[in-house]
């Protein structure tokens, strides 16, 4: 009796195809599961955020304009509200002798009362007086070489003799003052001393 192999060899075949199928389904599922898990961390890794990511933005820094102060500075307006003037220009008007007796007063034994501060008065000394400038030039020369300093000043008297006036000065206290005309003094030079500004006594 002849046996049908190819039969046989049917059943083995059909037998075989299942556990195939089942190995390819086992083997793509777990390749889909690790190519899913290395797409899942390499989306949360921090340095593929930091790369990835925006760059944030700088902040903006806000300026606040200085405002100028609109107000004026009252040391300004103090100081432009002071006169200027030339201060020899008037010597002839406003100047006084000073007496004798004035200068060598001692001091009081006792400090005086507080009382009102009196107006501002300077000193200055009149070394001679020329009618030709070449003479004054001369005086006031000899002085610096003795180190005082000295001006000249024209003065017009009678509105028509006109003088040269060796000025030395000024000075703010009558102690300087009498220390240069002791100098003064010595060189043989008699100065007489000229209150200018202040109240007279």
């Amino acid at each position: 009796m002849t046996r049908d192999y190819k039969r046989g060899d049917d059943r083995h075949a059909a037998t075989e195809r299942p556990f195939g199928s089942w190995l390819s389904f086992t083997t793509g599922l777990g390749l889909g599961l690790v190519v899913a898990a290395l797409v899942y961390f390499w989306k949360i890794d921090p340095r593929h955020l930091t790369l990835g990511g925006p760059t944030p933005a700088t902040p903006a820094i806000l300026e606040v304009p200085t405002e100028a102060s609109s107000s004026p500075d009252p040391l300004d307006q103090q100081q432009s509200a002071i006169p200027k003037f030339d201060f020899y220009k008037i010597l002839p008007e406003i100047e006084i002798k000073v007496p004798e007796a004035e200068l060598v007063a001692p001091p009081p034994a006792t400090p005086p009362t507080e009382v009102a501060a009196p107006e501002a008065a300077t000193y200055i000394l009149q070394a001679g007086s020329f009618q030709r400038f070449e003479d004054a030039d001369q005086a006031k020369a000899q002085l610096a070489l003795q180190g005082v300093q000295a001006s000249i000043q024209r003065v017009v008297t009678n509105g028509q003799e006109v003088w040269h006036r060796v000025h030395v000065g000024p000075y703010r206290t009558l102690t300087e003052i009498q220390v240069i005309r002791t100098k003064l003094s010595q060189l043989g030079l008699n100065a007489i001393v000229l209150k200018v500004g202040g109240k007279s006594r």
